[in-house]
This record gives structure tokens, C-alpha cells and sequence, in this order.
């Protein structure tokens, strides 16, 4: 197999066995090769930075890591994920005072000793700021038992309180009784 390869500014590179068509696809695949050592010293410190302020690393950094310190891409994996876990828990708060102590209890539950705790720590502050200013936090009952009236309120507001008639009776409605009612009625007088 012959294959040659045409590249802008360069000669012609004639490649002549699968081994070493893989090497060159990998080679040009591999944009962490082509950093410098400069660009790799830069990506490094924009990562930590994001790291120890609780930003959510991007696609492209997160495969960086993976690619050339995947120690510590395994740290900004488990972050990333205890991130998302706290807010996805946060999703389901049913009050401001649940969502409060789904917080609290993320931040003491990270141990002293975890390699990670100010990582960790920012990621879940990120997190906790971000739904204190959503939409979603303002709409939530202040306490648990706000969020139990609401629920029992919504529950009670059936077909009985549809139509606030106090003598409806729903296990002996019906379509034609409905329409029954609603047809006139002529008073013959004799």
C-alpha cells in the first residue's frame, strides 16, 4: 500500500505499511503534541485555576488531562461528578430549607483528609450560588411543611373543588347528567 499525503508548506510524506499510517494518524490527531511547552504550562495553570475556583472544566481541557496527566484528570472527573450529583439533588429539593441542608450536608461530608476537599468545596459553593440566584430556588416554599401544605392543597383541589360546589358529588357523575342539567326547563302553568 502506497499512500502519500500532501500537506501545506511540507513535501510529500509517502507512507507504505498500516503501522505506519496509524503513527501518522494518531501524530496529526493529537494536538497536545503540537503545544509547546509554553501553550502545556498555560493550559496546566488555566485547569487549576479553574479547579480551585469550582468551574466546570471544558470538553477540550478535560481530554487535555486525560492525554497528559490522567492522575489528576481523575481528580477533576470525581469533582466534576460530586458537582453534579449535589446539583442534581438540588433539582429535586422541595424546599428552601431542603435545598440548605442537601448543601450543608455536601460541604461536611468532605473529608479533611480527601486530597480534593478544595476542589471539591469550590465546585459545590459554584453549585449552591448558582441555584441560590435560579428561578427555581425563588420558587421553592421556604420550610418542609409549606411544601407539604402546598402538595396537600393540590392534591385536595380535584374534581370536587373544580367548581367549589360543595354538594358535587363525583361517583355519580356523569357526561349525561351533565348535559341534563344544562338543557332548559319549561314550567307549565295549569
Amino acid at each position: 500500500m502506497n499512500v502519500s499525503f500532501y500537506q501545506k508548506n511540507e513535501e510529500s510524506k509517502k507512507i507504505s505499511n498500516a503501522k505506519e499510517l496509524t503513527a501518522y494518524i494518531l501524530h496529526r490527531g493529537n494536538p497536545v503534541e503540537k503545544m509547546t511547552d509554553e501553550d502545556k504550562a498555560r493550559m496546566d495553570a488555566r485547569i487549576m485555576a479553574k479547579l480551585k475556583s469550582g468551574n466546570r472544566l471544558t470538553p477540550e481541557e478535560m481530554d487535555y488531562l486525560r492525554r497528559t496527566n490522567p492522575i489528576l484528570y481523575a481528580h477533576a472527573l470525581r469533582i466534576q461528578r460530586m458537582a453534579e450529583a449535589v446539583e442534581e439533588q438540588l433539582k429535586n429539593a422541595q424546599s428552601k430549607e431542603e435545598a440548605d441542608r442537601i448543601i450543608s450536608t455536601s460541604l461536611t461530608g468532605i473529608s479533611k483528609n480527601d486530597p480534593d476537599r478544595e476542589f471539591i468545596f469550590a465546585a459545590v459553593n459554584r453549585v449552591a450560588t448558582v441555584f441560590h440566584k435560579s428561578v427555581a430556588y425563588e420558587k421553592l416554599p421556604n420550610t418542609e411543611e409549606e411544601s407539604k401544605e402546598k402538595l396537600s392543597k393540590g392534591r385536595g383541589k380535584s374534581f370536587s373543588d373544580a367548581d367549589d360546589d360543595d354538594d358535587f358529588d363525583l361517583m355519580n357523575w356523569s357526561p349525561l347528567t351533565e348535559v341534563y342539567d344544562s338543557m332548559p326547563t319549561f314550567d307549565v302553568g295549569a
